[in-house]
């Protein structure tokens, strides 16, 4: 009897935490329709879109079996209009911890829909400080997520994991632009954008720019946003942490052949590209000596722009 009564007690417990989400929404759908919810009714709407479009997540066979009903709603009596879209975030937030990380289902798609859908509804918010600590508090909510569950992805994945990257910028310039400050990114956030920031790295000889082009490209998940110099101050940081982790035969080898292409390239502004890459190792202490040495060992060009970049990085 004892051992039934366990059993039962664990798939309750199961298909309890299944219907937290699902939970969420019903919640939310309550507020829409009560005076609770009457001056929100814009922000509410979108919030749903947002969390509706993010339910792959959570996908599970038990929600379907169950009468919306019986679900527990979430109170949203005492919660001041200027609280719910706060409140509703933390729910969102505590929801895919409990649904899905602790299922270990931390992979980079769910990681990616996950902190876009945040974004999205932190967006319904008006610019100002209280979106700005919405932001901030996403970005350390990851970071906390990332040390007990770190991100899972393929070494060949590329989509996924830049959309992740691509709104964790976006959250920094949220917070810089509501808040008049940098976001200081911890270690935990570096560590999970450092395998593709490496690869971007080695594989082409102008990693920013080719990273600013994929964000361009890519769907943006339906956002309208317009990818300018924060983005690239934000690629560049994480390149620099990510690049400096790289072993230094593969640093001084990849630095060779950047030289090497400034060298032979007759356009200055794709040259310029190249040197924009090779800045990225400029605070490197471990490599420059060899940095140096290289560039020292180079031929003079017949282009002014490609000797003063030999004579720049020579002096280092």
């Amino acid at each position: 009897m004892l051992f039934l009564l366990k059993k039962y007690s664990f798939k309750s417990k199961i298909a309890f935490i299944f219907l937290l989400y699902e939970s969420l929404k019903l919640s939310i759908q309550s507020l829409q329709k009560s005076k609770y919810g009457k001056g929100n009714k814009k922000k509410l709407s979108a919030v749903m879109h947002a969390l509706n479009r993010a339910s792959s997540i959570f996908n599970s066979d038990d929600k379907n079996k169950t009468n919306p009903e019986t679900l527990k709603q979430i109170s949203f009596r005492n919660v001041s209009t200027e609280e719910q879209i706060p409140r509703i975030l933390d729910e969102f937030m505590d929801d895919f911890e409990k649904e899905c990380l602790e299922k270990d289902n931390g992979n980079a798609k769910n990681y990616s829909l996950f902190s876009v859908t945040c974004y999205k509804i932190i967006r319904t918010l008006d610019s100002g400080k209280k979106r700005g600590l919405l932001s901030a508090h996403t970005l350390n909510r990851l970071n906390k997520m990332f040390v007990k569950h770190p991100v899972k992805y393929s070494k060949q994945a590329i989509r996924d994991p830049l959309g992740l990257v691509f709104v964790i910028t976006e959250l920094a310039i949220d917070i810089e632009k509501n808040l008049s400050i940098p976001y200081e990114f911890d270690q935990s956030i570096l560590d999970q954008t450092m395998p593709l920031m490496q690869r971007y790295y080695v594989q082409y000889d102008d990693a920013v720019r080719k990273i600013l082009e994929d964000f361009s490209n890519m769907p943006k998940f339906k956002l309208v946003i317009e990818i300018g110099e924060k983005h690239k101050e934000l690629i560049e940081k994480f390149l620099d942490y990510g690049i400096a982790k790289l072993p230094l035969d593969t640093r001084i080898k990849k630095v060779k052949s950047i030289l090497e292409k400034i060298i032979a390239e007759e356009v200055d502004a794709v040259a310029l590209g190249y040197y924009e890459n090779l800045k990225l190792t400029f605070s490197d202490q471990t490599l420059r000596p060899h940095l140096a040495k290289l560039a020292k060992g180079m031929p003079k060009t017949n282009r002014r722009f490609a000797n003063t970049i030999l004579e720049e990085v020579s002096a280092l």
